[in-house]
């Protein structure tokens, strides 16, 4: 018989046989939840589960740990099994739940440690958990013959091709290469498939090769945090995507359906250049949505550098498209000389012209409450009060020491820094 400790108004000292069902096949083939307390319990839990699914490895885990538990309980005091069960889809609300029933057992039992017994490598995932409340005393793998590969095999590649960027490699190039082949059946241009396929891979490569993918991931998620029905800037974002999908379009025609040149290459960058206007207008109305928001709100500091990005595109692409007319050979290199010079006056008036209506150099109520530091790093106090007529802020360190005033400072971030 296993000995019991006796309790005093104290909690009961145990050591825990753990099993842990993490993807919950208890809960969702036999209906039966954790925390599973106790020998009896977990025998009748392992046969409904055996019962309702025979293949199930969960059960004969369950039948081990009870053998665990016989093996034990003379050698160990206040020896005691139990159950974990997660949840449908293994990950964070299993995680949680486990740790739900863990929170159960503490208020329970003083546990000195776990000996855990599992069936493969999904259930070894909750060792960090087991650890974090008590040491683990030992762990005994439980080989279902001919299912622990097979089972180790499939966690290990799907847990891999959980992975953002294997999964664009494993799925996404071939699912590009697919549609493509569905392109050119579908338009009778099967003598570009090849072709096709190589611009493919060899674009992936070059993005992935010089970093460029990552960039692109991450001003796709940004843009897509932005766009939200709730903003008055969204018919604008969705008109940007249809000004992008349009630009894409007609660069696709006239790389395959315009009017041939002699030279190949010649035909795709003609083509490209049809999609510079687009991509340009498309970048430009996400920075008015940028300022639009900024407006929404209430955040007007922001909206000489949203400009700036707007004005700075279309410089972009004034450079850009007389660059590629020059290589067309319809424009000579003066012209694009002379683009480079009205680009670069555009942005110096608009750098002048912003500068001069920046407010993060204006005393402004927005100011007030802000900490001031100086160009070291030094905290100086918060901003107090201000002098709009003077362009004066006035901060202290306490609202009982004298009050200090300044005209140069600049708003950097939510702080205001004093000029060296």
């Amino acid at each position: 018989m296993r000995k019991e400790a006796k309790r005093s108004g104290n909690k009961q000292r145990v050591t825990l046989i753990v099993c842990v069902d993490r993807d919950n096949d208890l809960g969702r083939k036999a209906k039966i939840e954790g925390p599973i307390i106790g020998r009896d319990k977990n025998i009748k839990a392992a046969e409904k589960l055996a019962l309702a699914d025979p293949t199930e490895s969960d059960a004969n885990c369950l039948f081990a740990a009870v053998k665990k538990y016989d093996e034990l309980k003379d050698r160990i005091q206040n020896l005691e099994i139990v159950t974990l069960t997660g949840h449908g889809k293994a990950g964070f609300k299993s995680d949680q739940k486990i740790n739900e029933q863990l929170d159960m057992l503490e208020k329970k039992y003083k546990i000195d440690g776990f000996i855990l017994v599992t069936d493969g490598a999904e259930d070894d995932q909750v060792l960090p958990i087991l650890q974090s409340r008590a040491k683990i005393l030992s762990k005994e793998v439980i080989i279902v013959r001919q299912a622990k590969p097979v089972e180790s095999m499939y966690y290990t590649i799907r847990d891999a091709l959980k992975d953002p960027y294997l999964a664009r490699i494993v799925f996404g190039i071939p699912g590009a290469i697919a549609l493509f082949y569905a392109l050119t059946q579908l338009f009778n241009m099967q003598s570009l498939f090849i072709q096709g396929i190589s611009f493919i891979v060899g674009f992936y490569l070059l993005m992935k090769g010089l970093g460029i993918e990552l960039k692109m991931h991450a001003a796709y998620e940004k843009t897509l945090s932005m766009i939200s029905p709730q903003r008055a800037s969204f018919p604008i974002y969705v008109g940007s995507m249809f000004l992008l999908i349009f630009g894409l379009y007609t660069g696709f025609q006239n790389a395959f359906f315009g009017a041939a040149e002699q030279n190949a290459l010649t035909t795709y960058i003609r083509a490209l250049q049809s999609t510079y206007l687009f991509i340009a207008m498309a970048a430009i109305l996400v920075f008015v949505g940028r300022i639009a928001d900024s407006l929404q709100i209430k955040k007007a500091i922001l909206l000489r550098k949203y400009a700036l990005y707007a004005i700075s595109t279309l410089t972009i692409w004034i450079i850009l498209d007389s660059a590629t007319l020059v290589f067309l050979r319809e424009a000579d290199l003066n012209f694009f000389l002379f683009s480079v010079l009205i680009s670069f006056a555009i942005l110096l008036i608009a750098f002048k012209i912003f500068d001069a209506l920046d407010i993060t150099r204006k005393a402004t109520k927005l100011l007030i409450g802000l900490p001031v530091y100086s160009a070291s790093g030094q905290w100086l106090g918060k901003v107090v009060a201000i002098d709009r007529h003077k362009n004066l802020i006035m901060f202290s360190k306490d609202n009982t020491e004298d009050v200090n005033k300044e005209s140069k400072f600049k708003l950097v971030g939510n702080r205001v820094v004093i000029a060296s």
